[in-house]
C-alpha cells in the first residue's frame, strides 16, 4: 500500500490546479455535487485501461456532468443504504449507555465527587471511542460493498455476501490502516479548512475523495494479487471520456 502516492498523485496531472478548482464547484452542487465529484473519480481509477499513469488522467470537464452523475450514483445509493442499516446498531449503542449510566445515577451521591468527574469524563471517552470503532467498522463492512458497485455499476450486484467475506479474509488488515489513514487525512484537512476560514474546506474534500479512491484501487489490486476473484468490469466503464490533448501529455 502506497499511502503518499494516494495523495501525491493528484499532484501529477498537468491540469491538477483546474482539476481541483472544478471539481471543488461541482462539489458546491446541493445534493449531487459530491456524488459528481465520485463519479470524476471513478472515471479515473476504473475507466482507463490504456494507463493507470495518473499524469495522464483526464481532466475534469463538465460536459460529461451527467456520466460523472450516473458512475458515481450507485456506489452512493449502496453507501446510503448500508447507513440505513447501521442507525438502528448506532442508536442501541447511545441507549445501552445512556441506560447504564441512568441505572449507575441513584448511588451517585454514595461516590466522592472526584470519582465522579472521573467517571464522567470516562463516559464520554467511552461513547467517542464507540462512536470511531462503529465507524471503522461500518466502513470495514461497506467498502467491498461500495467497490463491487463502483466497478459493476450496479446496485443490486453490490450485496453479495461472498464477496464482502473473500475481500475482507484476504484484506481486512490493510483496509482497516487505509481507513485509520483517510482518519488521520481528514483530520489534517479539516485542520487546513478552519486556518483557511474554510475556504479551503471543498478543495482539501476533492484531495480526500481523490486519495480514497486511490486507496480502494490498491486494495482491489492487493485482493486479486492474493488470489481474490475479480469483478466483471461494467461495459459502462469503457465509454470512456476523451484522452487528454497531444500538447497536454507527458513524454514517456
Amino acid at each position: 500500500m502506497n499511502y503518499q502516492a494516494s495523495v501525491s498523485d493528484f499532484f501529477k496531472s498537468p491540469q491538477w490546479g483546474m482539476n481541483l478548482l472544478f471539481a471543488s464547484l461541482a462539489a458546491l452542487i446541493p445534493a449531487v455535487g459530491p456524488i459528481v465529484v465520485a463519479g470524476w473519480l471513478v472515471s479515473l481509477f476504473w475507466a482507463r485501461r490504456e494507463t493507470e499513469d495518473p499524469a495522464r488522467f483526464p481532466a475534469f470537464d463538465f460536459q460529461f456532468f451527467v456520466k460523472y452523475l450516473e458512475r458515481g450514483l450507485w456506489p452512493f445509493l449502496v453507501q446510503l443504504v448500508a447507513s440505513l442499516a447501521l442507525m438502528p446498531v448506532m442508536v442501541v449503542v447511545m441507549f445501552a449507555v445512556m441506560f447504564g449510566v441512568g441505572a449507575f445515577a441513584p448511588h451517585a451521591h454514595h461516590a466522592p465527587r472526584a470519582a465522579m468527574n472521573a467517571l464522567g469524563f470516562a463516559l464520554i471517552g467511552g461513547v467517542a471511542v464507540l462512536d470511531v470503532v462503529a465507524i471503522l467498522v461500518f466502513h470495514l463492512v461497506t467498502l467491498p460493498l461500495t467497490l463491487r458497485a463502483t466497478i459493476a455499476q450496479n446496485f443490486t450486484q453490490a450485496f453479495n455476501c461472498g464477496f464482502v467475506r473473500r475481500f475482507l479474509a484476504l484484506v481486512w488488515m490493510e483496509t482497516f490502516v487505509a481507513l485509520l489513514f483517510m482518519f488521520g487525512l481528514g483530520l489534517v484537512m479539516m485542520v487546513v479548512a478552519v486556518f483557511t476560514c474554510y475556504i479551503g474546506l471543498f478543495p482539501g474534500l476533492v484531495i480526500v475523495w481523490f486519495a480514497w479512491h486511490h486507496l480502494q484501487k490498491q486494495l482491489y489490486q492487493l485482493y486479486l494479487g492474493r488470489g481474490g476473484e475479480a469483478v466483471a468490469l461494467s461495459a459502462k466503464l469503457l465509454e470512456t471520456p476523451p484522452a487528454l490533448p497531444p500538447h497536454m501529455k507527458t513524454p514517456d
